[in-house]
């Protein structure tokens, strides 16, 4: 692995220097060491070969997750309703009604210029992706999609996507849950959720939801100190971007 930091911006009255880090996957490599440094995959730029970004992610231990009150009464809305299946992302062949489906999805949910669709190729192409999770109700009807990455050791679900008439449902909750369930019966150690930034966070409500820090995974009871985390977030914004970004065309 490579390992870089790229400078952002400082306060020299209060000595705080800001740089974003950055890690590079190399021959022979274990992914589930990346993820465990607090890395995620970038795909920001079309320059960025096989490169991940330090984030404040989150993870759960999977031995011991256990549904809480807040994820049964979600479960209970969708487990029964729809069923999964796992495609290996070696045999599953993407169409264009599969590129539509997440595109639509992300100009809804994100708004339309977050993942244009050189960019969802980007992600198709990076090298990762290990399976397609894909969920229907009982008519087949497609109500969502799973891109996910995994060892024999974790299982990280990179994107997500779901058809509109399950927005604002919980319908993503439930997605999150049952990739929770999914990894944990195959024996996988950690599941990876992804970033867990804004307030309020859905993400929050999975139990016992660790998050790295910069330095160390972070667990707090109920994910309290992670939530009082998140409800500083829209304070602490910036709108710059680091040196590396300026130097590597954003999608």
């Amino acid at each position: 692995m490579r390992f870089f930091s790229s400078e952002l911006a400082h306060d020299y009255s209060t000595y705080t220097f800001g740089y974003c880090n950055y890690g590079q996957l190399e021959e022979g490599d274990v992914l589930s060491e990346m993820y465990a440094r607090g890395y995620l995959p970038y795909s920001g730029s079309p320059d960025s070969k096989r490169v991940f970004y330090m984030a404040r992610s989150g993870r759960i231990y999977l031995p011991t997750f256990e549904l809480n009150s807040e994820c049964r009464r979600v479960a209970k809305k969708f487990d029964g309703l729809y069923s999964r299946e796992t495609i290996p992302f070696d045999k599953f062949k993407i169409t264009e009604e599969f590129i539509v489906f997440w595109l639509e999805y992300f100009k809804r949910a994100h708004g339309p210029t977050v993942m244009p669709r050189k960019r969802l190729e980007f992600v198709l192409n990076f090298g990762i992706i290990s399976q397609v999770g894909i969920y229907k109700d009982a008519t087949g009807r497609t109500g969502g999609y799973t891109l996910e990455v995994e060892d024999s050791t974790l299982t990280h679900d990179w994107y997500l996507s779901y058809a509109e008439h399950l927005d604002k449902s919980s319908f993503g909750m439930w997605l999150l849950i049952d990739i929770a369930r999914t990894a944990k019966s195959r024996g996988a150690k950690y599941y990876y959720p992804g970033t867990v930034y804004g307030d309020p966070n859905y993400k929050t409500n999975l139990p016992n939801l660790e998050h790295w820090n910069g330095e160390k995974w972070v667990k707090g009871v109920n994910n309290k100190r992670l939530r009082e985390r998140t409800k500083s977030d829209a304070a602490r914004r910036i709108s710059l971007v680091d040196q590396w970004k300026e130097n590597h065309p954003l999608f």
